[in-house]
């Protein structure tokens, strides 16, 4: 049988099994593009390649992720950049199905793992971390951002403009309003406000989201107003003062579509409307603005 090795080149169909094996300059794997390597199908464990495609050796593993075989690169420890892998980096989008935790990838070692982001999970793909496991997911904007701590504000206030409101129902302040996107569904979003306005026998203030009152106040006979969270009563109405009315509510809207959010004020009692002054007095001389604040509060 012909060993089918001529001086320093071995013939591109021989097959052996090497028990020792003494390099004295250097090894050239088998050059192949993904085609080529996705082609050989289930080669024996240990195969080594050079794939063109990811510029990268590559050998063929029973283990190669998640249990299961496949092929994985030589060494490197992922990709990175500058002298000594200075810098490691890592993708933007995970396209695979993967599980963080030591049951699933046969090891303590992988009880812990993290990414830099922003990270973006592919359509059909997941990834489970495995019961005292972690993932952390480093930077990417609001990762960093711990519960309870603000992730975003919106303002808005009135020009200093009088405004004549006369409703028993919580009737939107002209020009005070704020749109807001939660990034989370589990976001709270805490409002607050701060209204001048006449000072009337009753007078009640409340949030409005998407036109819809976010509370259910109370209905009766008297301030029929519904949906308010501050009412004052004077007893009398006083056409030449003015009131600093400050409001606060803190909204869970369960959802990341925009959110608008407004302030509605009513004046009513015993069925009749009063006339309600925003930002000035019955007389048209004291000139104020009112203002909405909105802060997404990280769930």
């Amino acid at each position: 049988m012909s060993t089918k090795i001529i001086g320093n080149q071995i013939d591109a169909t021989t097959r052996a099994i090497m028990e020792a094996l003494q390099v004295t300059e250097q090894i050239n794997l088998p050059a192949l593009n993904q085609a080529a390597v996705n082609a050989l199908g289930t080669p024996a464990y240990g195969t080594l390649v050079y794939n063109t495609t990811e510029d990268m050796a590559q050998i063929y593993k029973a283990d190669a992720a998640q249990g299961v075989p496949g092929w994985d690169d030589v060494g490197g420890g992922g990709p990175s950049v500058g002298e000594d892998s200075i810098i490691r980096t890592n993708g933007t989008t995970i396209g695979e199905t993967l599980t963080v935790g030591p049951s699933a990838n046969g090891g303590v070692e992988f009880s812990n793992g993290f990414s830099a982001g922003p990270i973006n999970i592919a359509n059909g793909n997941t990834v489970t971390v495995e019961n005292g496991a972690q993932w952390f997911i480093i930077g990417g904007e609001d990762n960093d951002v711990g519960e309870g701590q603000i992730m975003q504000m919106r303002y808005s206030q009135t020009p200093p403009t009088r405004y004549l409101i006369n409703s028993s129902n919580l009737s939107p302040i002209p020009n005070m309003e704020v749109t807001i996107q939660p990034s989370h569904t589990n976001s709270k979003v805490l409002l607050c406000a701060m209204i001048n306005c006449t000072a009337r026998h009753v007078f009640s203030a409340g949030f409005l989201r998407n036109n819809g009152v976010l509370t259910s106040g109370l209905n009766g006979n008297t301030n029929v107003g519904s949906g308010s969270v501050a009412t004052q009563y004077t007893g009398d109405d006083q056409d030449g003062l003015m009131w600093n009315i400050f409001i606060q509510y803190m909204d869970m809207p369960n959802t990341t579509n925009p959110c608008t959010y407004s302030v509605g004020v009513s004046s009513s009692w015993s069925g009749g409307n009063r006339n309600l002054y925003i930002n000035d007095r019955d007389s048209n001389d004291m000139r104020s603005i009112s203002s909405l604040t909105a802060y997404e509060i990280r769930g």
